[in-house]
């Protein structure tokens, strides 16, 4: 019942994981950047979320994603920004981008540090904390509940904002072919900071759900991003059920591993994983088969 229990521990883990990869996998998309700052904006908008006490929690959730948007413009203005009209091919990832937004994550880790200190802080929980029998003494919290609807919610957001409207045709424009884009008319800058809004809003969404559920602290800022990160190289980036399903794996898997070998041994298997992935599927389990290469 030990591993029964680790599994379920695990889907609400790799639920976070999933989460933070759908932000990620938005923003790989559009910008073909491995963005590392992702887990830095989930992380400060939990200790925000965490600090704010005096609110109910549903009125605090959605000034949260109020102040999502423009926090992620402005997380687009310190540093991707300043990339942009860079020459590269549309399937080439950006080396400098990554290493920029690696160091935007480091400073927002700083800040979390700098403003709230290290310790483990949680949010009050929109659903009271609660916990169901399953059976055999296997048990299941409202936390992973809510988590597992969050990532429901947030793949159905994606899906209609990247397939079913003309911002999400405009983004996948922009993405192939900058140049053929602004031709069409698409204004690209403007695009661009539409999208680093949406992926604020998205950021802090998980960021509060986060802080109601597991806690947050600003040692937290790679950990998350790791693994969503694992979990996105096993799925694949092209669909949205890419980062959902590798979260959810790369989660199980730390789970059920950590509960009998520990910590280490659980991130030896997951970087095991990860690298099988790489050499039997490079574009995760579930490439996009309609894309086409260009060039």
């Amino acid at each position: 019942m030990r591993e029964l229990q680790s599994l379920v521990n695990g889907i609400g883990l790799g639920a976070l994981y999933a989460l933070v990869g759908l932000a990620a996998a938005f923003v790989l998309r559009v910008t073909k950047i491995m963005n590392f700052a992702v887990g830095g904006i989930v992380v400060v908008a939990g200790l925000l979320a965490a600090s704010v006490t005096d609110l109910p929690a549903g009125l605090r959730l959605l000034l949260l994603l109020l102040v999502g948007a423009p926090a992620g413009v402005a997380a687009h203005l310190v540093s991707t920004r300043w990339l942009a009209g860079r020459p590269r091919s549309a399937q080439e990832h950006d080396l400098g981008g990554v290493l920029v937004t690696v160091a935007l994550a480091t400073a927002l880790q700083g800040l979390g540090y700098l403003l709230f200190g290290s310790d483990l802080r949680y949010a009050t929980p929109v659903v009271p904390a609660h916990t169901f029998g399953l059976g055999g003494g296997v048990t299941v919290t409202t936390g992973t509940l809510v988590l597992v609807a969050a990532v429901a919610l947030g793949a159905f957001a994606s899906w209609i904002v990247l397939e079913r409207s003309g911002l999400g045709r405009a983004l996948r424009a922009v993405s192939d072919d900058v140049v053929t884009a602004r031709l069409s008319g698409v204004r690209v800058s403007t695009i661009a900071h539409l999208a680093y809004g949406l992926l604020g809003v998205l950021c802090f969404f998980v960021g509060d759900v986060s802080a109601q559920v597991v806690g947050v602290t600003p040692d937290n800022v790679f950990h998350i991003i790791v693994g969503a990160l694992f979990g996105l190289v096993i799925g694949g980036g092209d669909r949205i059920i890419g980062p959902i399903v590798g979260g959810l794996v790369v989660g199980v898997t730390e789970a059920v591993v950590n509960a009998r070998g520990g910590q280490f041994v659980a991130n030896l298997v997951q970087l095991g994983l990860v690298l099988v992935i790489l050499l039997v599927a490079p574009r995760g389990l579930f490439p996009d088969r309609t894309s086409r290469a260009v060039g």
